[in-house]
């Protein structure tokens, strides 16, 4: 995962300068590759299509992809917030400008 990188909680966040059109393009792609392969790998547990030896690989796989889909939650959980206190900070602080 692309924004997996983000690891630092006191580092703004990636997505903060980006539109929102933009961060939702960002959110698709990344989920785009966890959710494909774990349909692909339940495809493979329900038509019973590995040897039973592969069954611990298989599992592993889509214990990898459930995390991954816990990072972008945790990712989306900080750009929410960030957002939120970025909207109430300009509201009890309007620019100069627009406080005229």
């Amino acid at each position: 995962m692309a924004s997996s990188a983000y690891q630092h909680e006191h580092d703004p966040h990636p997505w903060m300068q980006l539109p929102p059109d933009e961060v939702i393009e960002q959110i698709l792609h990344e989920l785009y590759a966890p959710v494909s392969a774990l349909g692909s790998q339940f495809e493979r547990i329900n038509a019973e299509q590995f040897a039973d030896d592969e069954l611990p690989e298989v599992l592993a796989q889509i214990h990898e992809r459930v995390n991954d889909l816990g990072r972008l939650v945790v990712l989306l959980k900080r750009y929410s917030e960030e957002r939120r206190h970025l909207r109430a900070d300009h509201a009890m602080h309007p620019p100069a400008e627009e406080a005229r």
